[in-house]
């Protein structure tokens, strides 16, 4: 979980959030589908995260997870198919 409380997010765990993620403003808040201005607001602790933002940044955070494990996985596979046999024919 990357919220200590789901319901009040902090600053200082967004920005956790947003460095696991590399994430930028710009990129957080299209994200989560807010403008800028509103994500630097939930940042600098001018104005505080609801729930729905918590929800919606675990879901990123999910996603993103997973895609890091799928292409993991893909890799490890391509290598292990990209080994190069040489065969010698024998006469």
């Amino acid at each position: 979980m990357l919220f200590f409380d789901i319901d009040n997010p902090s600053p200082d765990e967004i920005k956790i959030w947003m460095k696991k993620n590399d994430f930028t403003i710009n990129t957080g808040s299209f994200a989560l589908g807010i403008s800028k201005r509103q994500f630097a607001r939930f940042l600098s602790g001018e104005t505080n995260a609801k729930r729905i933002h918590s929800l919606a940044m675990q879901m990123v955070w999910l996603i993103n997870e997973n895609k890091k494990t799928i292409i993991d996985e893909n890799l490890k596979k391509n290598k292990r198919k990209n080994i190069k046999k040489i065969s010698i024919p024998i006469r």
